[in-house]
């Protein structure tokens, strides 16, 4: 039975969250603060902690960075009330496994909690171990591509590029690809309308969207309509790098049973 640690200083919350997971066959242990979080983590053994952000005292973001020093191989999720770029860049390079609104449903938390106990060995295996990936790039800018391109080959994929939501489209149906990075803007098919036929092609397939700031209300629709996460431009590399990587190491398992 897996053992998954819950830190929020909002009791219905932690009681909202421990029922959740308990019925789904966890074991929980939940605590209000980060030093009795701190205490115990290094006493037991915890298979996923379940961080909120904002804490009376200590935030859970100064949590992740400790329990990061000395522990490489529990994973860890960071739940906010309002999660910003800036905050899940933050957390994704503190070492967070997934970066997570309040408002998700409790039953989505519980399955992505589950997909992500049950990729616990392949999150934490080193890049030799895993299998080659392939990235499709789906962007109108030639330059943009061959940035992205050159810096993902570097990291050992197999690059496809795409410089439509058309020609993506086409590509999905013959070619086998991992993760697809899609421009939100592009003349023609825009990215939320080759976002949903690609879906409809292979539904559990991970696009991670490109965007900019301005397109907040694009970005909550893609999230709406499937995709995985987003990034903005121009990109921070290093955060590219582990979204990238996040997606493909929970990508094929299931929800928990």
């Amino acid at each position: 039975m897996a053992k998954i640690l819950i830190v929020d200083d909002e009791v219905r919350i932690r009681e909202l969250l421990r029922k959740a997971l308990s019925r789904a066959g966890y074991e929980v242990v939940s605590v209000p603060t980060a030093e009795q979080s701190l205490e115990i983590i290094f006493k037991e053994a915890f298979d996923l902690l379940l961080l909120d952000v904002k804490l009376t005292g200590e935030s859970g973001m100064s949590i992740l960075k400790k329990v990061r020093e000395y522990r490489k191989d529990i994973p860890v999720i960071l739940y906010s009330g309002v999660v910003t770029p800036e905050l899940e860049i933050e957390a994704r390079k503190a070492g967070a496994n997934d970066v997570l609104n309040k408002d998700i449903d409790v039953l989505q938390l519980v399955e992505q909690i589950g997909r992500i106990v049950k990729a616990k060995e392949r999150i934490f295996q080193g890049p030799v171990e895993q299998e080659r990936k392939s990235l499709l790039i789906v962007d109108d800018e030639e330059g943009i591509r061959r940035v992205l391109r050159e810096f993902f080959k570097r990291k050992g994929f197999d690059v496809f590029e795409a410089e439509s939501g058309e020609q993506a489209l086409e590509l999905i149906s013959s070619i086998k690809v991992s993760v697809v990075l899609l421009d939100m803007r592009m003349p023609g098919m825009d990215g939320l309308e080759a976002l949903k036929k690609i879906l409809e092609i292979k539904p559990k397939l991970g696009v991670v969207m490109a965007t900019a700031v301005e397109d907040e209300e694009k970005i909550k629709r893609a999230i709406e309509l499937g995709a995985y996460s987003y990034v903005l431009k121009p990109f921070d590399f290093m955060y590219l790098e582990l979204v990238v990587m996040s997606k493909l190491t929970i990508a094929d398992a299931g929800p928990s049973g």
